[in-house]
């Protein structure tokens, strides 16, 4: 069965691996393929009576991978020039079909469908905490059972292939600092997890303004319920400059939360917009690649002046990786009642690799996931 893989050079190598197509990642010429190999089968596992066998029916590319396939590509084509020819699975989220399970599985049967469980941290010796695999376009896996969620028929293949992160982080952050009539400023407003961030919001009883250097598309933004968008330059040295945001804390006062998917873009000087007593959390950095960047990245404030004024102002700066179960289900429970929704831009399909990773990092004006189905 096939696969999605990062082949690198390996164009002319083999029968077995079909060259699709180029994109481009900050500079570097990646070539992906659909990779056949036999099927893995339950006996071939390490513990084949505890695990469950999965075939892939869609999947999806977050930020961090985009640091995952510099690497893998700079590694296959390393091997390659060596003579060891190679490829790379892809990708952090994955729906997928139950084939086969082993003789103590107790929880799952053939035929249901699955997403990751992605809970971390964890509190338990036999769980694995975090996402259970970086090569989510692997066809064919097997995974232990406590790393899977059966997922209703509510939520179609592109839905769940872009579910977990958005549940998993996006409502552990809210959990983390959201509280009754808060003003919560959303920064990066239109990455994927502000964009689920910002829809689950609508949930709790909060104002929510968003942070975006685009102005394109923000009507969508005040359909999801936010008050006010703020558009802004990110060359700024202070968002204190900014006009309307000089005029908002005039008006209404500081922010009492900031949900920030990017701290080096925005902690040092979004920490000057917040409250006595505000809390600040975040999930992820947008300087994955610096090994591989053609642009110079500058960060804005000091470590000094970032905890100087998180003392003087009783400010709580929390870090978040992923989230826990309870985060996953809630989001579920939104779900299946309207009240949560995960925006998608683009689906593709085989044939179309090259395009679904191009788009997936390289289209500015993309608004929401992208998705990977396999022909089921």
């Amino acid at each position: 069965m096939k696969s999605v893989s990062l082949i690198g050079n390996n164009i002319d190598v083999s029968e077995d691996i079909q060259y699709i197509g180029t994109f481009r990642l900050e500079g570097e010429k990646i070539n992906v393929g659909l990779v056949e190999e036999e099927n893995l089968i339950l006996k071939s596992s390490s513990d084949p009576d505890n695990r469950v066998l999965v075939k892939k029916r869609g999947f999806s590319c977050n930020y961090r991978d985009k640091t995952l396939i510099l690497n893998y590509d700079n590694q296959i084509k390393s091997l390659g020039d060596k003579g060891e020819y190679t490829f790379s699975y892809i990708g952090s989220e994955f729906v997928g079909e139950v084939i086969g399970i082993g003789k103590n599985i107790t929880n799952l049967k053939i035929g249901d469908r699955v997403v990751a469980n992605a809970s971390y941290p964890s509190y338990s010796a036999d769980y694995i905490a975090g996402l259970p695999s970086n090569h989510a376009s692997r066809r064919i896996d097997d995974f232990k059972e406590n790393k899977l969620i059966k997922i209703p028929n509510i939520l179609s293949d592109e839905i769940a292939s872009s579910f977990v992160i958005a549940a998993f982080t996006g409502y552990s952050m809210i959990r983390k600092v959201v509280k009754e009539n808060a003003k919560v400023l959303v920064t990066a407003a239109k990455s994927n997890t502000s964009l689920a961030v910002i829809n689950a919001l609508r949930n709790f009883p909060v104002e929510v303004y968003a942070m975006t250097s685009s102005s394109k598309n923000n009507d969508m933004l005040y359909e999801q319920g936010v008050k006010q968008v703020f558009v802004i330059d990110h060359n700024l040295n202070d968002y204190l400059e900014d006009e309307n945001i000089i005029k908002f804390i005039r008006e209404k006062g500081f922010f009492d939360a900031v949900i920030d998917p990017l701290f080096d873009v925005h902690l040092g000087r979004v920490i000057k917009l917040m409250n006595y007593d505000a809390k600040y959390v975040t999930c992820g950095l947008y300087n994955q690649f610096s090994n591989f960047s053609e642009t110079n990245f500058k960060e804005h404030g000091t470590l000094n002046e970032i905890i100087k004024l998180a003392m003087i102002k009783n400010i709580s700066i929390i870090g978040n990786c992923i989230g826990l179960k309870e985060d996953f289900d809630l989001a579920l429970h939104h779900f299946e009642r309207g009240k949560f929704n995960i925006l998608i831009d683009k689906i593709f399909s085989i044939g179309q690799e090259a395009d679904f990773f191009d788009f997936t990092y390289n289209f500015k004006e993309r608004l929401g996931k992208v998705v990977y189905l396999y022909e089921n």
